[in-house]
């Protein structure tokens, strides 16, 4: 009797167990029955139509526009310095004087013998004329006195050289020399720069090419000023490709009138090779990518449609060009990506993103 109740007690179990799990299952599928009708709520983007710039990208090293070495053209001993490293200097602006006490003496020498051969000259054509002398001994001292004024007019320019300027408006990058050394013909003196407008210059990849042309626009940015934009435009572009990188190189001039940007510095530019106005753009957070593949999830009629979409260009403020796959004012998910696929229904929770200045615009 005892092992018959045992028995009994067993199968009563067995049938409770199955009744909790059949109502466990029920339950989860009156809850997923329940969500389904709900829809899945996300917050959606309305994807809309802004000017897009089409750029090409590259980094260069800036140059001042002009930079030039000056050497001494005369020999002497450095008398006085009148420029130093990082001054400014206009054209025709003293830089430093050479000790011209010999070459003055040197020059009073010259124009006496210059004098002194004039006046041979004016006698012996006096005497050519009353047939006292040869007209070879008149075109001999002729030709002296032409000698003695060239060599007063090379003591004259040396002279000049002992005092050196510049030779255009630019800044004092480095002086090589002190007060009191002894200079030669050929000595380095000073290195000036033009500061403004400055080049910058870099590599392009060649499959660019056919997009560049001289006087686009490009916009320059330096580590040491992270939030802004320098301005500038292509000036020249290389006539050969680089076998070694299969880049083109490419100069451009960038305004300072600032002098914020100095010879040297690294840059990132892009060459803005284009502008298109009614490209269409979505929020990036819109955008889910796996292996190389980018897709959005389109609210049509209160149900996810996924889309696979071809992405442009990134803007500033975080939003993607839709180059296919998206049309303007279509809204997009941009929360709850994970829950969804083609066919959920969704609830749109708050209001439609858009831009800042898709709102300004009244886009």
């Amino acid at each position: 009797m005892l092992r018959f109740y045992g028995l009994l007690l067993s199968v009563f179990v067995v049938f409770a167990s199955s009744c909790d799990r059949a109502g466990g299952a029920e339950s989860a599928a009156a809850t997923r029955k329940e969500t389904a009708g709900r829809g899945v709520v996300v917050r959606v983007a309305r994807a809309v139509e802004r000017p897009v710039k089409r750029t090409v990208n590259f980094v260069g090293t800036l140059y001042g526009r002009e930079e030039v070495t000056i050497a001494s053209q005369v020999e002497g001993q450095v008398k006085r310095i009148w420029a130093d490293l990082g001054d400014a200097v206009a054209e025709g602006a003293v830089l430093l004087d050479i000790d011209d006490d010999a070459w003055r003496a040197r020059l009073r020498e010259a124009e006496a013998n210059l004098a002194k051969a004039r006046a041979d000259e004016e006698r012996a054509r006096q005497l050519v004329a009353e047939e006292i002398i040869s007209p070879q001994e008149y075109e001999a001292r002729k030709t002296a006195a032409r000698i003695a004024e060239a060599q007063r007019d090379l003591l004259q320019v040396t002279l000049r050289h002992a005092r050196v300027v510049s030779p255009l408006s630019a800044a004092v990058a480095r002086r090589f020399v002190s007060a009191g050394e002894y200079v030669r013909p050929g000595t380095p003196l000073f290195t000036l720069v033009v500061l403004d407008p400055l080049k910058l210059r870099g590599d392009v990849p060649e499959r660019f090419a056919p997009e560049l042309a001289p006087e686009q626009p490009v916009e320059v940015r330096v580590d040491a000023y992270p939030s802004e934009i320098f301005m500038g435009s292509l000036a020249r572009i290389s006539p050969g490709s680089n076998p070694q990188n299969r880049s083109l190189t490419v100069e451009a001039t960038v305004a300072n009138s600032g002098g914020k940007l100095k010879p040297g510095f690294f840059a990132n530019a892009a060459i803005v090779t284009k502008v298109d106005d009614r490209a269409v753009c979505i929020p990036q957070e819109a955008v889910v990518s796996f292996a190389g593949v980018h897709s959005v999830f389109v609210i049509t009629a209160g149900k996810a449609e996924a889309r696979e979409v071809e992405i442009g260009g990134r803007l500033p403020d975080g939003w993607l060009e839709v180059a296919r796959g998206v049309s303007p004012n279509e809204l997009v998910a941009v929360s709850g990506l994970t829950k969804l696929h083609s066919g959920v229904p969704v609830e749109v929770d708050g209001d439609v993103k858009e831009p800042e200045a898709a709102r300004a615009s009244g886009v």
